[in-house]
């Protein structure tokens, strides 16, 4: 069973919803959530696939992610989806006289949502591990006469 954009919106809201509205960020799970097109996008093309639009991304694009790449897939959209929101909470933390105002937590938790999902992709996906290589010279001498 392949995915559509509704179902890959709904996942990526169900677990993000309050982030994304923090955000200002659209929460539908429609198929066209204006706020999940780029992750959605991002994350078929780094899996090898295209889309016919860069701007608006289909049922037929996401079609092309096949069974054993969904969780790989959802992983990466929702990735990009926490990068698009760290993007644009833009609170700083402010201090007036006596009074101060921790208003850049929230950014904070989502860096450490980042950094848990990244690990997660690194351990399950082989996501930025370094695979050491090994190999042999070999010298081709021949003998002759």
């Amino acid at each position: 069973m392949s995915l559509t954009r509704a179902n890959t919106e709904f996942m990526i809201v169900a677990s993000n919803g309050p982030l994304l509205t923090a955000a200002g960020m659209a929460v539908t799970v429609v198929g066209s959530n204006a706020s999940l097109n780029a992750p959605i996008g991002h994350a078929i093309r780094q899996l090898g696939h295209t889309v016919a639009s860069a701007v608006l991304v289909t049922d037929a694009d996401v079609a092309g992610v096949t069974d054993a790449e969904t969780d790989e897939f959802l992983g990466l959209a929702e990735l990009y989806t926490l990068e698009a929101i760290l993007g644009n909470l833009d609170d700083v933390d402010i201090t007036v006289g006596p009074r101060t105002e921790k208003l850049n937590q929230l950014a904070k938790q989502v860096e450490s949502k980042i950094e848990r999902l990244l690990k997660a992709l690194a351990k399950t996906f082989g996501y930025g591990l370094s695979v050491p290589g090994a190999g042999y010279i070999q010298k081709n001498i021949a003998e002759h006469d």
